[in-house]
């Protein structure tokens, strides 16, 4: 029982790979439908998520504050599936969000570019030119949004457990690779490491519930979990806030009680706008 985390680039074969592995194991395999179950979830437009999570960043948001609401209803999906084990894990930074699960095995899929080009040409009938042009501008949108969002070089190497190169690898001989390295006892789940899953899980639907939350939605906290118990530590503007604060968090499926340590700063709005 673990988790695998796939980062892919189009045409590297990677999700047909994530398809084979799950197959194989017997796992549930998500990729684009993890957007669809945080739009589902949290009440947010799927195209908006599908834009902050799959795109490059317009200059506009770098100036606003959707980015970290959008990241905290995929972020919360993601371990919310996680904490299930037996998932492959396909995309939208799930490689990033992994990184604090030990038995969470982090993969990159990849393949050069001449390639993958190749592969888009015969997939969507293009022109060899134009399928480079497809691959680049590919690549160009997912580096740009990894980087905005998990301030992360989706190519570092060090940032995974395995990476393939699928120039001369196929989709189950990819497959097979993954599937023996979960056999190292690394990737095996304990008592201990799925603790640290669910306590993590928690804390990202604390975050998402926070964001979602018209009277809630601007505050920032310091938030934490332990066998269940929330902790929350930061500034709110009144009494009436931190009391709303304290029942959403305490309305987070599997929080088992809340500690928090706010304090009450009037004007932390306007000073926080200003």
């Amino acid at each position: 029982m673990s988790i695998v985390a796939l980062s892919t680039c189009i045409g590297s074969l990677g999700d047909e790979i994530g398809h084979e592995v799950a197959r194989i194991l017997g796992y549930d395999f998500a990729d684009r439908e993890i957007i669809a179950r945080a739009a589902d979830r949290f009440g947010t437009d799927t195209s908006e998520l599908r834009h902050v999570a799959e795109e490059k960043p317009t200059l506009w948001e770098r100036f606003v504050d959707t980015k970290r609401h959008v990241v905290a209803h995929i972020e919360a999906t993601i371990m919310e599936m996680a904490a299930r084990d037996n998932v492959v894990l396909a995309g939208l930074g799930a490689a990033m969000v992994m990184r604090g699960t030990s038995h969470a095995l982090r993969v990159r899929v990849t393949a050069p570019v001449s390639d993958r080009a190749r592969r888009i040409e015969q997939q969507q009938g293009l022109t060899a030119e134009a399928a480079l042009d497809v691959v680049h501008a590919a690549d160009r949108e997912r580096a740009a949004r990894v980087k905005f969002l998990h301030h992360a070089d989706w190519d570092d190497a060090q940032l995974y457990d395995l990476v393939l190169n699928t120039e001369r690898l196929t989709v189950l001989g990819g497959a097979r690779i993954v599937v023996e390295a979960l056999r190292d006892e690394r990737y095996q789940p304990t008592q201990e490491s799925r603790r640290r899953v669910r306590d993590l899980s928690i804390v990202a639907q604390a975050k998402a519930a926070l964001a979602s939350n018209p009277e809630t939605r601007t505050v920032r906290l310091s938030l934490g979990c332990h066998d269940g118990v929330l902790t929350a530590e930061g500034l709110v503007d009144s009494d009436i806030e931190h009391r709303q604060v304290e029942a959403v968090l305490r309305g987070v499926p599997g929080v088992t009680d809340v500690r928090t340590a706010i304090m009450t700063l009037p004007g932390r709005a306007y000073a926080r706008s200003a």
